[in-house]
């Protein structure tokens, strides 16, 4: 955490590590609503999650106050601050002012977390996705149903994957970080997509997605289905032979 992110940004950082060749430096945003500084060298790279001391202030006060019991959005906060250091952490400075607050965190916030009633969001949303794959399809906007493919059908898998994973107590990590050596080949088929820029290949992909969904919302929520009218209005995108199924 810092005082003034802005100078960290700005500092010279072709000069900043000795013997290391600058590539690129980028700014940009994190998860949990903070910015990441991220300086590439050709031997390596140095990721900074810059927070200002302020807000850490107030995180500070806000679990003290009980906040963290009773206001959503500092909880959810503290749940992502929660899940990153709950992997370990060391200080290089400031324990003595800062080590009380990240041990009560960690001790304290259960991470970042889907209910129930969130798994069922992120399912019914995924139906509305899958139907706009099929039809961008059908519209020959191949680009756009591979985007959605991934960035919604895929990452909606990733997140329930990550979840299932939690209630039962496996080791799993955010955004799919070491998945392969972590889940069981079943389970990784959930989150696998093969799709080229094909019309065939990507509504493939679209419907394994779907039955990856279908898996895990089995074991995190089993009442959960696709409505008749909705599975219905798929099954009109779907090809020939899974339709009779």
């Amino acid at each position: 955490m810092t005082t003034s992110i802005e100078r960290i940004v700005d500092t010279d950082w072709s000069r900043a590590i000795g013997g290391q060749e600058f590539c690129l430096k980028v700014f940009r945003p994190a998860t949990g609503g903070v910015r990441k500084l991220t300086v590439l060298y050709a031997g390596g790279e140095t990721d900074l999650v810059l927070v200002r001391a302020s807000q850490m202030r107030l995180a500070s006060i806000a679990m003290r106050l009980g906040l963290h019991r009773r206001v959503r959005s500092v909880a959810h906060a503290l749940n992502t601050f929660a899940t990153i250091m709950d992997g370990g952490y060391r200080f290089l400075k400031g324990e003595r002012t800062w080590g009380p607050l990240y041990a009560r965190v960690v001790a304290e916030m259960a991470g970042y977390r889907i209910g129930d009633d969130e798994a069922r969001q992120f399912a019914d949303s995924f139906l509305c996705d899958l139907l706009w794959v099929l039809q961008k399809l059908e519209r020959g906007e191949l680009v756009a149903a591979q985007r959605i493919l991934h960035r919604a059908l895929h990452e909606t898998n990733v997140v329930l994957l990550h979840e299932l994973r939690m209630r039962r107590g496996d080791v799993t990590y955010q955004q799919a970080r070491r998945v392969e050596q972590l889940v069981t080949p079943a389970q990784l088929s959930t989150v696998q997509v093969s799709a080229r820029l094909d019309h065939a290949e990507i509504a493939a992909a679209a419907w394994r997605a779907r039955e990856g969904l279908d898996e895990l919302m089995r074991e995190l929520v089993p009442a959960w289905g696709a409505p008749a009218p909705m599975q219905a209005l798929l099954s009109r995108h779907a090809p020939t032979p899974m339709r009779a199924r």
